[in-house]
C-alpha cells in the first residue's frame, strides 16, 4: 500500500482538531513508517484516543493534513477511503465487541465479510490469535459472558486476525495481570517486525511498553512536546514530561537497580 519512494504510512501536518471551544489536538505534525512501534504517552485526556481515531479516519480534523499509504484522506472518494480504511485495525478502548456475535464471529469479522478466505482458514487464523491473547478455545462463548479482561483481548485479537498494514491499540493491556499485558505487548511488537506493519500503542503502562517500543511519542495538552527514543525521555527538557515518565517507571527502574 505504500508508494514506491515514500517510507511513511501515516503522515499528520499541521493537524488540529476540536469540540465546540475546546481544543482536542493542537498543531500535530507527525510521520510513522512500517516496522515501527510507537508508545503514544501522556496523561488522561491529552489528546491519545482521539489522534488515533483520526488517523484510522473516524475523525476529521479541523486544519491540517492527514495523509494515510500516500494519499490525502480529505480528497478519497467512499470507494478510496473504503479500500484504505480495509488496511487499517484499530482496538477500541470500550471494546466494540458484537454482543449478537460470539467469540469466533467477533474476531474473524472483518475476514468473514471483505476478505476472500475459506470459512476453515479463517477459523484456523482465528485459533491461531486467540490462543496468542491467552484464549485458546474460547471460540464458541457469547460476548456477555467474558469478563472485561477477557472482552479487551478478543479486541486486540480481532485486530490481529486481519493482519493490517497499520494497527492501533488504545490502552490494550489496562486491567490485565501482569502475565497476559507481556504476553500481549511481545506479542504487539513481533508482529511490526514479522509483518513490516506499524503498530501505534497508546497506554499508560510505560512499564509494559517500554521494552518493546522504537520510539516514543509523548502527547500533552493536545501538542505532541516529545518524539523520539525511549532512552532519551529521562532527559527531556521539559520537567513535566521527566516527571511523568518517572512517577510511571519508578518501580520498574527500582527493581532494576536492586
Amino acid at each position: 500500500m505504500v508508494p514506491a519512494g515514500d517510507p511513511h504510512l501515516v503522515r499528520l501536518a499541521g493537524v488540529s482538531l476540536r469540540y465546540g471551544r475546546r481544543v482536542i489536538l493542537d498543531d500535530v505534525t507527525l510521520s510513522f513508517s512500517p516496522g515501527e512501534v510507537v508508545g503514544l504517552f501522556g496523561p488522561g485526556g491529552s489528546g491519545k484516543t482521539q489522534l488515533l481515531k483520526l488517523m484510522a479516519t473516524l475523525r476529521h480534523p479541523h486544519r491540517g493534513v492527514v495523509e494515510l499509504f500516500g494519499q490525502r484522506i480529505a480528497r478519497l472518494d467512499r470507494r478510496g477511503l473504503a479500500a484504505a480504511r480495509s488496511h487499517i485495525g484499530l482496538q477500541f478502548q470500550n471494546f466494540a465487541l458484537f454482543d449478537f456475535l460470539n467469540v469466533r464471529e467477533n474476531v474473524g469479522f472483518s475476514l468473514d465479510h471483505g476478505r476472500k478466505m475459506s470459512s476453515e482458514a479463517i477459523s484456523q487464523r482465528v485459533a491461531e490469535v486467540l490462543a496468542k491473547v491467552g484464549l485458546d478455545g474460547t471460540q464458541g462463548m457469547e460476548v456477555e459472558a467474558l469478563s472485561g479482561g477477557m472482552r479487551r483481548r478478543v479486541a486486540i485479537a480481532r485486530v490481529m486476525a486481519a493482519r493490517p498494514a497499520i494497527a492501533f491499540f488504545d490502552d490494550p493491556v489496562a486491567g490485565l495481570d501482569p502475565v497476559n499485558s507481556a504476553k500481549i505487548m511481545r506479542m504487539l511488537s513481533a508482529y511490526a517486525q514479522e509483518a513490516h506493519s506499524l503498530v501505534v500503542i497508546a497506554t499508560h503502562d510505560l512499564q509494559r511498553l517500554f521494552p518493546v517500543v522504537t520510539r516514543l511519542v509523548g502527547l500533552f495538552d493536545g501538542q505532541v512536546l516529545y518524539d523520539g527514543p525511549q532512552e532519551a525521555v529521562y532527559d527531556s527538557p521539559r520537567p513535566y514530561i521527566r516527571d511523568f515518565v518517572f512517577a510511571a517507571t519508578e518501580p520498574q527502574r527500582e527493581v532494576q537497580k536492586s
